[in-house]
């Protein structure tokens, strides 16, 4: 597989377990705001239970991590990989006897399913085959017993061209919240580097590599919920023009096609892709304060800070 661009996970991922409850809005962004999405995509008829008493309460965004599974998890460390942890969203849209309507959301794409549903007891299960990779299918199984309230499963990939993973989803509610603050986590982009002469307490100047992320002041600015003035962004490093312009659109709930863009909001609490184009849905606000960053981001210079890979 091939090594992918880390992002600083580990205390990010501390530090945002456990988040609130966010169903609705439509979906564009990242760095491409020009995306073409699909204006049809379904909202499911949800309940407001996060547990299950009943198959009324499945339809509904169901949300989390898309990780490795245990064995190819140790692979990729042995291979001197980076795991991945990127948040998927499987929708069921509706169900009708056993019949399932849905559709995926994770790292730029939606896709639809049909499949049907299982019941024995209380145990509900679905199996569907559909991509998880721009390139390659799978095998989507998981399931859900009545009382609880985590949608546990796989997906397999379709022979060695890719990665297993596995996944436990919690039901959650989507409604734009301009207030949604970026929590404390560090965007990283190990392809642009730089050195920085360093000397040892004895004197000996080495070379340290450096690369590039985001200042501090991404966790102090707002977007969606206060205009900017000029000071506010003429001090802004490239990274951080980048994250806090993409913000908008993660409130939104686009789902990013770009892996770096997607690994970091995956990593934010509040954030439920539901969407590949939500150009529709930006605010008068918003705009303006994009027009504003677009003055400035294209003589911003790169930050450099160091971090182990």
């Amino acid at each position: 597989m091939k090594p992918i661009l880390r992002i600083a996970l580990f205390g990010a991922i501390i530090l945002i377990q456990g988040c609130g409850g966010c169903i609705k809005k439509t979906g564009t962004a990242d760095s491409e705001p020009n995306s073409k999405g699909n204006s049809k995509i379904p909202v499911p008829n949800a309940t407001n239970n996060s547990t299950v008493n009943d198959e009324k309460d499945l339809p509904g965004y169901w949300v989390g991590t898309f990780g490795y599974t245990a064995a190819d998890s140790a692979e990729s460390a042995d291979a001197g990989d980076d795991q991945e942890y990127n948040k998927i969203n499987i929708a069921i849209d509706e169900i009708n006897s056993t019949k399932v309507k849905g559709h995926t959301v994770i790292a730029g794409k939606v896709r639809f399913f049909n499949c049907e549903m299982q019941k024995n007891g209380g145990k509900y299960s679905f199996k569907f085959k559909g991509g998880a990779d721009e390139k390659v299918d799978g095998v989507y199984k998981f399931g859900i017993t009545a009382g609880d309230s985590l949608m546990k499963g796989t997906w397999m990939s379709d022979g060695d061209r890719a990665m297993n993973h596995e996944f436990s989803l919690a039901k959650r509610h989507f409604a734009y919240n301009a207030d949604w603050k970026l929590q404390k986590s560090a965007y990283v982009d190990y392809s642009k580097s730089g050195t920085v002469k360093r000397k040892t307490d004895s004197g000996e100047v080495y070379n340290e590599s450096r690369y590039a992320t985001t200042s501090e002041d991404i966790e102090k600015i707002n977007v969606s919920a206060d205009l900017l003035k000029k000071d506010d962004v003429a001090n802004l490093k490239k990274a951080d023009f980048l994250v806090i312009r993409n913000s908008i659109f993660a409130r939104h709930g686009y789902t990013f096609k770009k892996s770096l863009l997607s690994l970091y909001f995956s990593q934010q609490p509040w954030y439920v892709p539901i969407s590949n184009d939500v150009t529709g849905d930006i605010t008068p606000l918003e705009k303006k304060n994009l027009a504003l960053m677009a003055r400035y981001e294209k003589n911003a210079e790169e930050y450099y800070n160091a971090y182990g890979r």
